[in-house]
């Protein structure tokens, strides 16, 4: 599954207990709230789903998309594994922490800069599934 427009994509993979998104470009709300519809989709299939966002070609996103985000992980935290992002800015990786604090969530979420890392993670979580 892919949303997009000219400057934002979101692009979904779901596996048993898994969901894998890649944002690529900056997203200011263009796409409303299609991304996270399409992850309330997935905790309707699979409880707790475990996901793993990367967001290495992301753009800071706007602050109103910002806090649409990390009110999502606050309401859906019980129905929620674990929430690893890949980053590759500083600017997004603050984003990330800020919602990450924000959402009064704990350890739900993971933020990582290490590609290898956080690739050796994800494949620990499909290899677990059925």
């Amino acid at each position: 599954m892919v949303l997009r427009d000219s400057r934002c994509s979101f692009t979904f993979r779901a596996s048993p207990g898994v969901l894998e998104i890649r944002i690529e470009g900056l997203d200011k709300g263009q796409l409303g709230s299609a991304p996270l519809d399409e992850i309330a989709r997935g905790l309707v299939r699979d409880r707790p789903l475990e996901l793993f966002v990367d967001a290495t070609r992301a753009s800071m996103p706007s602050v109103d998309v910002s806090r649409a985000w990390t009110r999502f992980f606050a309401l859906n935290q019980k129905d929620l594994k674990r929430v690893s992002v890949l980053v590759g800015s500083k600017s997004v990786e603050l984003t990330i922490a800020i919602a990450q604090h924000l959402s009064q969530t704990g350890k739900l979420i993971q933020i990582y800069s290490d590609e290898e890392i956080y690739e050796a993670r994800k494949a620990q979580a499909t290899k677990r599934q059925p």
